[in-house]
């Protein structure tokens, strides 16, 4: 590592000021900061705030925990006076960390300031409040990644700190934003001025390449940290045969174990996991068993994602009693099956047309204790109708609304469709539930023709129809049709409930018409219903978003 300060290599910028990060997000941290120890008198606070503030003065409030005089200084601090301030707090970043949370920075919370405090915050045994304050910074959009990257160079030499943690914390949050191309910006900053990132950090940035299917540049950053000397972890290697197995590489994925052996590394059960579930996609079984008897010579032992693999290629193959002796085994070694592996056997019995199988599956999955899915549901109920037997079909519709869990549009569609041809006319409940089902996916429009089509097929609808409607009116922003339906469900003698004026509140307080929902809090107040959590949460919301507007208004 280079020993020159990387100030005096950078090129530095003028930069934006960024605008107040949310203080809340910090709140988390304090209860579990350590307070720092120290054995020097606790200055002497004065009553009243003078009229003039020195550095020493907050210093020293600071330090006895003052906030309440703090709150009352901010509007006059400087940009000055924070720094000097937390150049003061660097071997105390506890107290640091206190302090940004207890201080509304507004306008003087520059980049320069917010990358000094994070600086001298990233020294705390705990990264979280560190990433959090890179996070805020990085969204704000108003300072470039090298930009931040240069701030935080002076900061650190400022500090005189030899650590360069904090250029990994700024990849690790450009990781986590999904910024790609922010992340190798930064790695290359670093790589120039003599930085070596850690492999947590690169990890990180191979991880998101495979998110985004950019395979390229993962095995050209890949190319570059055995340039660089970067000692690759079994993370590292995992990621790279995932990337391998995506590309359809798997002899080339199976290589890496012995590659991986030979540099002392031991391959784990996700190493096996990945290449496995490549074989098994591939619909190569033979190929996955080989995996499995060279993890069983290895002594790694196979999880459920192992045999969910197995389970879900041979069902795929159309080996389903291979496929239960498999689910058998599983069961025998005391693994759990997931949601997912007994969905994977249900679809494939009903497939088969199987039906006894399947909600024999469904039965024993209850009895483990594994909730249905959606996805069980639809796929039984898909199997229902299409040997015909609507009833039950429909009854499984319900089962589902009893427990909140809606059925996708295509299993609905289907359903009504197959209802109709054979003459059977379905309820409210099971309109209301696939209404739910499809403003549930946006699909405001279809849910409205529902409710058309009950009208014209003779079916009443009820309170639940209605809300159901004017709530994913009022989750799209479509005030005008909620409102529509209001007037509508009261021109048949239906008066509005609870969940009606809620839907209707969080609508008009996500359009920004504060004043209209507050006239219809004092309506449902004057009608006798008590407002609950959910109106006051939406009401609150709103009033956050006018503070939030009136600070951008006043910047």
């Amino acid at each position: 590592m280079k020993s020159h300060k990387l100030s005096q290599v950078l090129k530095h910028k003028n930069l934006k000021s960024v605008t107040p990060f949310n203080q809340s997000h910090f709140c988390s941290f304090i209860s579990s900061t350590p307070q720092s120890n120290t054995t020097q008198q606790t200055p002497k606070i004065p009553t009243k705030i003078p009229p003039e503030i020195t550095h020493e003065l907050l210093h020293s409030y600071i330090e006895s925990s003052q906030w309440h005089f703090i709150k009352q200084l901010a509007p006059k601090l400087t940009p000055s006076l924070i720094k000097t301030t937390l150049l003061n707090l660097h071997k105390t970043p506890e107290l640091a960390l206190k302090f940004t949370t207890h201080i509304d920075f507004g306008h003087v919370f520059d980049v320069k300031t917010r990358c000094l405090a994070i600086a001298v915050i990233s020294r705390l045994p705990s990264p979280k409040p560190t990433l959090q304050l890179l996070k805020e910074t990085l969204s704000s959009g108003n300072a470039s990644i090298r930009g931040v990257f240069e701030e935080l160079a002076l900061a650190r030499d400022e500090l005189g700190t030899e650590s360069s943690i904090v250029f990994d914390f700024l990849i690790r949050v450009c990781c986590e934003l999904k910024r790609s191309d922010d992340a190798f910006e930064c790695f290359n900053i670093m790589k120039e001025n003599g930085f070596v990132p850690r492999i947590q950090t690169c990890n990180a940035m191979l991880s998101l390449c495979s998110r985004l299917n950019s395979t390229e540049r993962a095995w050209v950053l890949y190319a570059e940290m055995f340039k660089m000397r970067i000692t690759s972890s079994v993370y590292t290697y995992n990621i790279m045969i995932n990337l391998l197995c995506k590309e359809g590489k798997l002899k080339k994925a199976k290589e890496f174990i012995g590659f991986m052996e030979n540099l002392g590394i031991k391959p784990n059960v996700v190493t096996y996991n990945t290449i496995i579930h490549g074989y098994c996609l591939k619909g190569r079984i033979e190929g996955a068993r080989m995996l499995l008897n060279i993890m069983d010579s290895r002594g790694v032992e196979p999880d459920s994602y192992t045999y969910g693999s197995f389970i879900s290629g041979m069902c795929k193959e159309g080996k389903l009693e291979e496929a239960t002796e498999v689910f058998g085994k599983m069961k025998e070694n005391g693994l759990v099956p997931t949601a997912v592996t007994y969905n994977i056997l249900i679809g494939a019995y009903c497939n088969k047309g199987d039906l006894g199988m399947a909600f024999t599956y469904r039965d024993e999955m209850v009895k483990q204790g594994i909730v249905p899915t959606a996805s069980t549901y639809n796929l039984l109920i898909h199997a229902l109708f299409m040997e015909g037997k609507m009833g039950e079909a429909d009854d499984m519709i319900k089962e589902m609304g009893e427990k909140g869990i809606r059925p996708d549009s295509i299993t609905a569609f289907s359903l009504l469709k197959k209802m109709d041809e054979m003459k059977i006319r379905p309820d409210e409940v099971t309109y209301n539930t696939i209404m739910q089902g499809y403003c549930r996916e946006g699909k405001i429009e279809e849910a409205r023709e529902l409710l058309d089509q009950m009208k014209r097929k003779g079916v009443k609808p009820d309170h639940v129809s209605y809300n159901t409607l004017i709530s994913g009116y009022s989750r799209r922003g479509d005030m005008k049709d909620a409102f529509r339906v209001r007037d509508e469900m009261l021109s048949i003698g239906f008066n509005p409930t609870l969940l009606t004026y809620n839907a209707l509140i969080q609508g008009l307080c996500k359009n920004q018409q504060g004043d209209l929902a507050e006239e219809l809090l004092k309506e449902m107040v004057s009608k006798g219903i008590t407002p609950d959590d959910s109106t006051y949460f939406s009401l609150i919301e709103r009033i956050g978003d006018v503070d939030k507007a009136s600070e951008r208004c006043d910047s």
